[in-house]
């Protein structure tokens, strides 16, 4: 179990390493061993497959210190953990006491130390590849050929298998295991982005992969992410990866030089704000809370993170807007937020307090 002052140290090594991932603009060896000698891949496997089986309040926590010190570390490290929630559900599936591909999958991630990774924005929200971005073709015995792409994947070069889905011709969906060595996988040279380029985030061709029926994990049926056979949506996840980058702008704000602005009040006020959100965040997780929506909180933290970085940028001048400060990069990160996963309503209330028609900041109120 880690303790506080473990996850602090985790923290500050995170931290002095994602200034030179942002930099490099490659793959984050640094990082990626920070997180593995901390098992942070072994967190969310149950034990029943040598993991750590940690529960969604622990995990929380944990993604929070993680975030505050590195969003590259954080979003590796929930997009690997968004795959194993979703392989979790078909490995527990009871095939007469011989474990199935999920469960293999899953015992292999541990004993191996291998990661996964999810290419499924083709299923929800992403408009790069249009509808049926990745078709599925029923084949004999219970498979699938799947053709099309996996618009936006995290950490494809590294990853030992894809969890991805494709939409058959009747508009149905299904969730599969795609090894990455599978013939016609192609991963992609990832493009440059604004932020977060140490992720290695790109897109993943298909090209008349065949996926064997047990490989299937969920479907085919209608909207099959937020269906319970495929784990459902991690929902609050990405609000606390953005509670995490906002506590990290406003420390630093409250050590800057109160001669060069008055800052004492402002930092105050994001304090504030960011206390209520975390608040409300965490009793959701804890089944205290179910009158506010997630999408009301994405909202919250999407302009929190927003307006406490670039409070911190403008407080650091010109110092802040060098690549060697973390400040740039924290504005630049936060933009992240706005486009990765970001429900439509959410973003429609963005556009419109941008354009000065919404409530005011931080009331959590979707318009």
């Amino acid at each position: 179990m880690l303790t506080a002052t473990d996850l602090e140290n985790l923290t500050d090594r995170l931290a002095k390493a994602d200034g030179p991932a942002d930099i490099c603009n490659a793959w984050p060896d640094e990082i990626w061993a920070i997180l593995s000698e901390y098992r942070a891949f072994h967190w969310l496997v149950p034990q029943e497959f040598s993991g750590e089986g940690c529960d969604r309040l622990t995990l929380m926590q944990r993604y929070l210190a993680i975030a505050q010190g590195s969003l590259t570390a954080a979003f590796m490290l929930t997009q690997h953990d968004a795959a194993i929630r979703r392989i979790i559900p078909a490995a527990r599936i009871d095939t007469r006491g011989e474990p199935n591909t999920a469960a293999k999958w899953l015992s292999r991630i541990v004993s191996e130390n291998l990661t996964t990774t999810v290419g499924i924005s083709q299923l929800t929200i992403s408009i790069r590849r249009g509808e049926r971005a990745m078709g599925a073709t029923p084949i004999a015995n219970g498979g699938y050929r799947l053709d099309g792409f996996m618009p936006w994947v995290t950490g494809a070069e590294q990853a030992a298998v894809f969890v991805t889905g494709g939409t058959i011709e009747d508009g149905r969906q299904i969730l599969a295991l795609v090894p990455s060595d599978r013939p016609g996988v192609l991963i992609q040279q990832p493009e440059p982005l604004a932020a977060l380029n140490a992720s290695r985030t790109t897109e993943v061709m298909c090209q008349s992969v065949e996926i064997q029926a047990d490989e299937v994990l969920a479907g085919p049926i209608a909207n099959v992410i937020t269906s319970k056979q495929a784990g459902g949506t991690g929902g609050l996840e990405t609000s606390v990866l953005a509670l995490g980058q906002s506590l990290a702008a406003i420390t630093f704000l409250k050590h800057e030089d109160p001669t060069r602005f008055d800052l004492e009040v402002p930092v105050e006020r994001l304090e504030s704000e960011w206390t209520a959100l975390k608040s409300d965040i965490f009793s959701i997780v804890s089944g205290d809370n179910i009158s506010i929506s997630p999408e009301q909180i994405r909202q919250r933290a999407n302009a929190l993170a927003s307006r406490s970085t670039q409070a911190c940028l403008i407080a650091r001048r010109g110092s802040g807007f060098l690549l060697t400060d973390p400040a740039q990069r924290w504005a630049r990160q936060a933009l992240f937020f706005h486009v990765w996963s970001c429900p439509k309503p959410v973003a429609t209330a963005s556009i419109r307090d941008l354009a000065g028609m919404g409530e005011s900041a931080g009331c959590g109120v979707l318009n």
